[in-house]
């Protein structure tokens, strides 16, 4: 009898003991499975520089921004110890024309490209190197800030450089007829056209939209294209002449649209309503990450007037901004709020490395002789 006491007491610790560590198991198992995270805010630095930032950069524990009244660039560190800096000349010797658009490369050189197309090389003490020269120049001049359409590659410039063969990028079939980037070889001077609209994006129809901009990253030999008014995601092979490989979306829940036009050059967002937009794309070989505004309903921007100019800054109160990415076994995250206090995001340079953006000091209302970013990581729940 007592034998038998102490085999059922044996077999009922046994099954409590598997329950408890299948329990865990399953645990473990979600959390290694689950793709669900939040924005934090470890810390924030100051960096001692009283103007205003046009556009920047951050890759290897160094920052730049780039200030447009002064025509300014202003290196800093992760403390916010400023490194270099350097004002230019718009016109004459060693001219630089607002480089807005900014990256380093991976050996940490600096590039820059002004919203008028021209490219530059500069010192590690952001002095001039020299201007990069395209073997035709390009009508472009609305270029972006934070929008990164050019990167360093293997020796070469690829870019946003509209313009071959005297092609208007405001024509509203552009995007439909033509190569959307150059592959510049940095050292013979000679460029060549790359990259086409896929059949799966609307632009490579007869059909009028609202007029949109592209942004791209590039993984080892693989480039990523997005439209900034489409969920989708494009991405083709480098190494067998940029040929398509796939179109995927990254499924936002809310991603307003005006839809189809009745004519060319017609206008809606912002005059009627808010398309979604995307306002950052980080393709990096642990996750793809998106960031994206979700923009905002007839009639809610009707109804709160928010056409007239003295209103844009209301745009942030009847939208979201989220951060959104795919890991490495092609699953998407959950939508992350991106808070409004948040302003440009540098860079997103990897899943395990924090990152930096841009205080929002307009909305905090405050004023500050200094300019603060945040370091932001993502974790998961």
């Amino acid at each position: 009898m007592i034998y038998r006491h102490i085999l059922v007491a044996f077999l009922a610790f046994s099954f409590l003991a598997c329950s408890s560590s299948d329990s865990e198991t399953s645990k473990e198992k979600s959390t290694e499975t689950s793709n669900e995270w939040e924005l934090q805010v470890l810390d924030s630095i100051q960096v001692d520089y009283l103007g205003s930032v046009d556009g920047g950069e951050f890759r290897n524990g160094r920052g730049v921004i780039f200030d447009f009244k002064p025509n300014s660039l202003i290196e800093f560190d992760e403390t916010g110890e400023i490194l270099n800096q350097q004002s230019y000349p718009k016109e004459g010797p060693g001219a630089v024309i607002y480089p807005t658009t900014l990256r380093y490369d991976e050996q940490g050189k600096l590039y820059g490209m002004s919203f008028l197309s021209w490219l530059y090389e500069f010192n590690p003490d952001l002095t001039l190197k020299k201007q990069v020269d395209m073997p035709f120049l390009s009508i472009s001049n609305d270029g972006m800030s934070f929008g990164r359409n050019f990167e360093p590659w293997n020796g070469h410039l690829i870019a946003w450089y509209p313009g071959r063969n005297g092609a208007d990028q405001y024509d509203p079939f552009f995007f439909r007829d033509h190569f959307l980037l150059e592959k510049l070889n940095l050292t013979t001077g000679e460029a060549e056209p790359v990259v086409k609209i896929p059949p799966t994006s609307r632009y490579s129809s007869d059909k009028y939209y609202e007029r949109t901009a592209l942004r791209f990253g590039i993984v080892n030999e693989k480039l990523y294209l997005v439209l900034n008014n489409e969920p989708l995601i494009h991405s083709y092979d480098m190494a067998n002449g940029f040929k398509l490989i796939r179109t995927f979306t990254f499924s936002p829940s809310v991603f307003f649209d005006n839809g189809e036009h009745s004519k060319a050059y017609e206008y809606i967002s912002r005059y009627k309503m808010l398309d979604g937009r995307i306002s950052g794309f980080y393709p990096r070989p642990d996750g793809i990450f998106i960031t994206y505004t979700e923009g905002i309903s007839e009639d809610m921007f009707t109804q709160n007037e928010l056409k007239n100019p003295e209103n844009f800054p209301k745009y942030d109160e009847f939208q979201r901004h989220i951060l959104k990415f795919m890991n490495t076994d092609s699953i998407w995250s959950n939508e992350i709020i991106i808070p409004n206090t948040i302003d440009q995001i540098l860079n997103i340079e990897s899943l395990s490395k924090p990152f930096y953006a841009l205080r929002n000091d307009d909305y905090i209302g405050e004023e500050q002789e200094f300019l603060t970013f945040y370091k932001l990581k993502l974790v998961q729940r």
